[in-house]
């Protein structure tokens, strides 16, 4: 049996010449298909194979690549763009806010809801003008921004003065002493600690408002026995002088020599107001003394006190002496009565320390806020 011849074999030899001729024609052809419109480097690019009989041709220096940085003509810099000016609506006062304090203004009242409860924007609120509230927190906001806080802290100061306004507490205040008159159309109930610094340097401007506006006081214990260790010996007194008629003056008397709040110097100043020691030391013991500044507190306590001095005008919630000169001017003018001009009595405190001392941090960082 014959072999069949091997396929190399029989394979037709393909002349050199026609290598060459296709492989320069090759190299030819793949210059311009490296990319779109962007040639590969010159490098890259090989020489054709020398044709029969020839020296290889030799391709011309491939021009340096232009810089465009060198070869772009220079831009003039442009001037920074100045900040648009924040838009207010009409009627808002902003004349001693800088421009950046308007532009935070203007974002809360684009951020925040309508405080009346309306499906609106807090600026759409000011603008409609049917809203009481909305200009009242606009004041509240610039007062903040004027005393340097921030927007994430004046909007939780804002939440907390709508919570404020628009809740009315009931109080049982008929064992606690009053000073002003019986029938007054406005009534201030003050929840204070003998030992509070703030409450003794509140005294004198809530005498003065109270006298100004003629307006009734009652005063309610709220002793801070963690902070004050003689607060509640004291606020005990002050509910035996009342057995004898006498709180307001012992009420003086303590806020008078605050700190100085030991027995000893207690039963001084009761001997000062002329009460009988005897009933006073006894009153002072008793459980009923104990029991009535126990109620004040716990009444204090679930109307939402978190520290001293807090007042309840008419039932509504001031935390500051500013905010008590407003809601009792408020209150005066809802029962029809005229209200007198505004006096300048200034703030207790700027700062102040919590019920609790733990939470203390948080009250403190609240501007004239009560102790």
């Amino acid at each position: 049996m014959v072999s069949p011849p091997n396929r190399s074999t029989h394979l037709r030899r393909v002349p050199d010449s026609v290598i060459v001729a296709f492989l320069a024609f090759a190299c030819v052809v793949a210059v311009p298909m490296a990319g779109c419109g962007k040639p590969g480097p010159a490098a890259d690019v090989k020489p054709a194979a020398p044709a029969a009989g020839g020296e290889t041709p030799k391709a011309p220096p491939a021009a340096p690549a232009a810089d465009p940085a060198k070869s772009a003509p220079p831009k003039a810099e442009a001037a920074p763009a100045k900040p648009a000016e924040a838009t207010l609506p009409k009627g808002v006062d902003a004349a001693d806010l800088d421009p950046a304090e308007r532009k935070v203004l203007a974002e809360i009242l684009d951020e925040q809801f309508d405080p009346c409860g309306k499906p609106r924007s807090f600026r759409a609120g000011v603008e409609a003008g049917d809203c009481a509230l909305a200009m009242r927190l606009v004041r509240f906001c610039v007062h903040k921004l004027q005393q340097g806080y921030g927007k994430r802290k004046i909007v939780g100061l804002m939440l907390r003065e709508v919570e404020r306004l628009n809740t009315v507490v009931q109080l049982d205040v008929k064992a606690a002493p009053v000073l002003g008159p019986a029938d007054a159309k406005v009534k201030v109930v003050i929840f204070s600690d003998f030992e509070c610094p703030f409450c003794r340097r509140a005294a004198t401007p809530i005498a003065k408002l109270r006298e100004h506006y003629n307006v009734a006081l009652i005063y309610m214990h709220y002793p801070l026995e963690m902070a004050h260790p003689h607060a509640e010996g004291a606020a005990r007194a002050a509910w035996a002088a009342q057995q004898q008629g006498k709180f307001w003056q012992m009420h003086d008397a303590l806020f008078a020599h605050s700190p100085d709040l030991a027995w000893d110097d207690v039963k001084g100043y009761a001997k000062s107001i002329g009460l009988d020691l005897k009933r006073f030391a006894a009153d002072v013991e008793s459980p009923a003394a104990k029991a009535a500044v126990a109620s004040d507190k716990a009444q204090g306590a679930k109307a939402g006190v978190d520290g001293t001095p807090t007042f309840f005008v008419n039932g509504r919630r001031a935390e500051t002496i500013e905010q008590l000169q407003e809601g009792i001017r408020e209150a005066l003018s809802l029962a029809g009565v005229k209200v007198p001009d505004e006096i300048q009595v200034g703030e207790a405190e700027p700062d102040a320390e919590a019920a609790d001392p733990g939470a203390a941090g948080a009250a403190t960082s609240a501007p004239a806020a009560a102790h």
